[in-house]
């Protein structure tokens, strides 16, 4: 039973080559990392190369008691890395995906490592803020086409990452400017978020092609991708977070959050 549970973990939560720390960190943590896996030191000491970094794996079964893989990682990461150790900042990002993915990085190293308010969201990484200090490293780094569309933000305290990634993402389909004095994400129609024929399934960032399934938020992904998503990560859009499930093949389940409910199209 024991070896077991040690290799579902293993299958959930290894690194994958070329993937960067806070990434890895970050999936993790959207996979449960933080909610159904618990181990005592001797389990913890068995997982093997988790994260490919012979310093972590070894930090990971160094704490005694039985804690969360979560902490276990988090506390790990700590030990054997600065922040600017771990933290690539980028001259340039080029697509959604690139910038999605440098947002993640620069508030997970804030949550991390940074002394502001986002501290107090290790156990709700979705709900960090995006600092001054993010929001310049971020559109400094934008491209021109993106750099238009957030020069039409107004950066303010209460900008939450999530809702600024939401927007990257969607930012082709949906390319009217935001008010200047507030960030707000306005819902629109499913079949106005359709895909382009150049986005990637954010899921295995291959493109979009074939068998594919929109969810009723309107983020579209290979059908098998969601499908194994819901069923063996989380019950949330990998996109926006919120809660959706495929009709008849995934078992419904508690959302992480107050998000809405919503089912796959067929």
């Amino acid at each position: 039973e024991s070896q077991r549970k040690l290799q579902e973990i293993r299958q959930r939560f290894t690194r994958l080559p070329d993937q960067s720390f806070l990434l890895w960190l970050y999936d993790c943590w959207f996979a449960g990392a933080n909610v159904d896996v618990f181990l005592d030191r001797d389990e913890a000491k068995q997982l093997g190369s988790l994260s490919r970094d012979v310093a972590i794996d070894t930090g990971i079964g160094r704490r005694t008691g039985t804690l969360s893989l979560w902490r276990r990682l988090v506390s790990s990461v700590r030990d054997a890395y600065t922040a600017d150790e771990l933290m690539v900042y980028r001259d340039r990002w080029n697509t959604k995906l690139e910038g999605v993915q440098y947002l993640t990085e620069l508030a997970m190293v804030d949550i991390l490592y940074g002394n502001t308010r986002n501290t107090q969201y290790l156990d709700d990484l979705d709900g960090a803020h995006c600092t001054r200090r993010m929001w310049e490293a971020f559109t400094r780094s934008a491209p021109p086409s993106y750099a238009t569309a957030l020069s039409s933000i107004t950066w303010h305290s209460d900008l939450k990452v999530l809702k600024l990634k939401a927007y990257i993402w969607d930012y082709r389909l949906i390319p009217s400017s935001l008010p200047q004095d507030s960030f707000s994400y306005e819902e629109i129609q499913p079949k106005e978020y359709a895909a382009s024929s150049d986005d990637p399934c954010t899921i295995c960032h291959e493109e979009l092609s074939g068998n594919l399934c929109q969810l009723e938020c309107g983020h579209e992904f290979h059908r098998e991708c969601i499908r194994t998503w819901l069923q063996e990560h989380s019950s949330t859009c990998p996109i926006c977070r919120d809660y959706a499930v495929l009709p008849a093949d995934v078992p419904e389940r508690p959302a992480r959050n107050n998000s809405k409910h919503y089912k796959a199209k067929p």
